[in-house]
């Protein structure tokens, strides 16, 4: 991105970026406008003004509130669309805040002082949201559909799984009493609420964005303000960047100039053959969905459906394209995952004829062929990230999708020329990834609810905080919890390929070349969906260490954390940090001696806390993630046994329930001793005695370089790990005892 802009050499005052910013003499404050009203302007009161509020102080028009509904007559400069109902249906109104209003009241000022009468447009996302934040979107499907994307998020359900919980209540609504009823009902997601969206696209009729950009910092530096940087978003259509973009920042918003655009495709390409600065709606029909193809009309306040369907689909909750969807899906086959991640996110139903064309053999190949890998794997982990992930996956291998995405032939050598049976083997493994997904969806939208006693964050923080770490509960770790819904969607995939025959291997090792030793994880993240290493080993570390617990608890683990639940073993750290901090021990509600207690219980719990500590050392703050994961999988193994069998109606249920109930309190046990052995944040646990002071201070100074040298510094580990506030002069007995001869 390149940067230009300026600043002002004259100031004396600081502005939104704090820079310095010419000052504005008072007189010409004498009749402020009315949006300087609403942000409590006062002529005497310089420090109260916004940054909006200063760049009009020579307007006579008074701007209307952002509350006001504007008229919604069609202006004459914007062209009608040829199914547009916009003039027998009654067009929809967007309730500005007031920094939105000043915005817009900034640039239809700016765009008035130009040779040209510009029709700006807000366009994409923005326009959408807006409108589903108003009630008449909400309508009779507001009880059913989770509405509002990724920009306007929504709090999760309950742990109980499956139900539906009210988000927001009004007090005197519903039933007798006015003991209030819940607004809008949502599904689960562990997607926090968040801040109305601050990017904002700007479409131009008859300039370039970087034209425009160029006027309104003209218009900064006349009314007293400095230039705002102009970031240059180039030309660029691998990443569906066709016209360059001028991106600037201008009070809290982002706002990208772009002009109209029309575009034509050739049939090996999803670049545009042909593009240029189209019309208003040809710009609408080329979008990819109709719901993104709508328009707010700076210029008149006007909610603009030049396709005449965008309204009717808010309403229905329906994803359509404006065109013939396989006309729209080969020219640009990325749209396919477009529509995909866009109504899950929003929970939308795809219409008939996009998931007609989303299923067709042509566009399958046409995304494997078109679209760089980047981008696929870009789109994938934006669904991940969204509120619902499982449906986005669940559409994916619904589609068939799924073998295009995360390309088998890679993984399990599956083509699309195999046979039937190959092909439905590799369906089954991502169906099976698909179950896993959700069951570990599901259950951690539990603990959201009725959050478990290892869940608590503030549980783990005095021995996290002894440690240095930042505990994070897992349902509040955006990044941890993203990287778990991958683990969970691609483990059985992972599984697979590990219990593979060694022929088979081998034969899948041919077609993959010089990647054939890496692992299933790092060739789909890395390789196919180029995504960071860091990511891809964070999938293969939250898999590895499932696959630890499960095996811990199958071994009987369970029984050991039980017993050291009612032992009352536990191990306590007091202080910010291991230079200032102490450990004490404790056993029965008593105190105990780490480096002399004998007592079989606390043996075995040390022991115990050793064998964890290994596994935790591993996987460091991703443990959680590995833990519901492990759990999870158990969860979805006892339903696929319990309806191998046909019980009777009540007593299937009763036998169902108390085996998951089982395997709950089994885990919760489990996970409860991590926090009561202190075992939080000993990834980061310092030695008490360095490798100078082992080599040079006599401790065990005969000691050489080399592996020796690492077995004693995990022998060291070990000993504080089972002796955990341990003194350094038993340290160092104990060392000197296994190691006699570097003495």
């Amino acid at each position: 991105m390149q940067q230009s802009g300026a600043c002002s050499s004259k100031s004396s005052g600081k502005g939104r970026d704090g820079k310095s910013l010419r000052t504005v003499d008072s007189s010409s404050r004498s009749n402020l406008p009315y949006f300087a009203t609403l942000s409590g302007l006062d002529s005497n009161n310089a420090s109260s003004e916004s940054f909006f509020a200063e760049l009009f102080d020579q307007f006579q028009t008074p701007i209307p509130s952002h509350t006001t509904r504007r008229p919604t007559s069609t202006s004459t400069k914007t062209p009608t669309g040829p199914n547009s109902k916009s003039e027998n249906n009654h067009n929809p109104t967007i309730h500005l805040t007031t920094e939105e209003e000043e915005l817009f009241q900034l640039l239809r000022t700016v765009s008035s002082s130009t040779e040209t009468a510009s029709t700006l447009r807000v366009a994409g996302g923005w326009v959408r949201d807006k409108l589903l934040a108003e009630e008449e979107f909400l309508g009779p499907r507001a009880h059913e559909v989770e509405r509002l994307t990724s920009k306007y998020k929504e709090p999760s359900m309950g742990r109980q799984g499956g139900k539906i919980i009210g988000v927001t209540k009004t007090k005197g609504e519903g039933g007798a009493g006015g003991s209030g009823v819940s607004k809008i009902m949502r599904y689960q997601s562990l997607i926090a609420p968040d801040a109305t969206p601050v990017d904002i696209d700007v479409a131009l009729d008859d300039m370039l964005g970087r034209e425009f950009a160029d006027y309104l910092n003209d218009y900064l530096t006349l009314n007293g303000r400095e230039k705002v940087s102009v970031g240059m978003v180039l030309k660029n259509p691998e990443k569906s960047k066709h016209l360059e973009t001028a991106t600037m920042k201008v009070g809290k918003f982002w706002v990208d100039f772009v002009n109209l655009r029309a575009e034509e495709y050739t049939t090996d390409s999803r670049i545009p053959d042909q593009m240029r600065i189209g019309t208003a709606v040809e710009d609408a029909y080329r979008r990819d969905l109709t719901i993104n193809a709508l328009f707010y009309n700076i210029n008149n306040g006007r909610v603009e459906d030049l396709t005449g369907r965008g309204f009717d689909h808010l309403r229905r909750g329906i994803v359509a394209t404006p065109l013939p969807a396989l006309t729209t899906l080969l020219d640009d086959p990325l749209r396919v995952l477009r529509s995909i991640r866009f109504a899950a996110r929003l929970r939308f139903r795809m219409d008939d004829d996009l998931r007609n064309a989303a299923q067709d053999r042509r566009v399958r190949v046409a995304l494997a062929q078109k679209v760089a890998r980047e981008r696929i794997g870009s789109e994938v982990d934006l669904m991940l990230r969204s509120q619902d992930p499982v449906g986005a996956m669940r559409l994916l291998v619904n589609l068939k999708l799924v073998g295009t995405v995360f390309p088998s032939v890679v993984t399990v050598g599956a083509t699309e020329e195999d046979s039937d049976e190959k092909k439905k083997k590799v369906e089954g493994i991502f169906t099976e990834g698909l179950d896993l997904l959700s069951t570990t969806h599901n259950h951690l939208c539990e603990c959201k609810a009725h959050t478990p006693f290892w869940c608590q964050s503030k549980r783990s923080a005095p021995a996290a905080k002894y440690f240095g770490i930042d505990e994070v509960a897992l349902i509040e770790d955006d990044e941890s919890r993203r990287r778990l819904w991958y683990a969970a969607f691609l483990k059985p995939l992972s599984d697979h390929v590990q219990g593979l025959k060694k022929s088979e291997k081998q034969m899948v090792s041919r077609r993959q070349g010089k990647k054939a030793n890496r692992s299933t994880i790092m060739k789909l993240m890395v390789d196919e969906l180029k995504r960071p290493l860091r990511d891809a080993e964070a999938i293969e570390m939250i898999i590895k260490t499932a696959d630890d617990f499960t095996n811990m608890l199958r071994a009987g683990c369970d029984l050991s954390a039980t017993a050291c639940i009612l032992g009352e073993v536990q191990v306590i750290y007091h202080g910010d940090s291991e230079e200032d901090g102490m450990i004490t021990c404790h056993m029965a509600g008593k105190t105990v001696d780490s480096d002399t207690e004998d007592d079989p219980l606390w043996l075995h719990a040390m022991e115990y806390r050793l064998l964890v500590s290994k596994i935790l050392g591993r996987v460091g703050p991703l443990w959680r993630a590995a833990m519901v994961l492990s759990l999870s999988e158990e969860l979805l193994a006892t339903e696929k046994d319990d309806f191998s069998y046909t019980i009777e109606g009540d007593v299937f249920e009763e036998t169902h329930a108390a085996k998951r109930k089982g395997i709950i309190s089994k885990y919760d046990s489990f996970a409860a001793t991590l926090l009561q052995l202190g075992l939080i944040g000993i990834w980061s646990q310092l030695p008490l005695i360095d490798g100078r002071e082992m080599l040079h201070e006599g401790v065990l100074p005969q000691t050489p370089r080399g592996p020796v040298f690492r077995e004693i510094m995990d022998e060291q580990t070990s000993w504080i790990t089972t002796h955990p506030g341990g003194t350094k002069d038993c340290l160092i007995k104990h060392l000197r005892e296994v190691f006699p001869e570097f003495v």
